[in-house]
């Protein structure tokens, strides 16, 4: 959305709220297809839009898959 780069939120919670590894580092390390995958069945299997998948997550998994080059 235009915001911050990927590598510049990472670096925000990393050293904003301490996590060892930023989210969207993580997910590319993860894989966003799998995550994907989870969350797909997870809201199949319970019908909760709070597994609903993320657009963001949508578009980049179909541009490639990830987050960092």
């Amino acid at each position: 959305q235009g915001v911050c780069s990927a590598a510049g939120a990472d670096l925000a919670l990393q050293k904003g709220v301490n996590y060892p590894r930023g989210p969207l580092a993580w997910a590319d390390a993860v894989g966003l297809e799998r995550i994907v995958g989870v969350l797909d069945n997870l809201a199949a299997g319970y019908g909760e839009d709070r597994y609903r998948v993320a657009p963001l997550l949508r578009r980049t998994l179909a541009n490639g898959g990830a987050f960092h080059e």
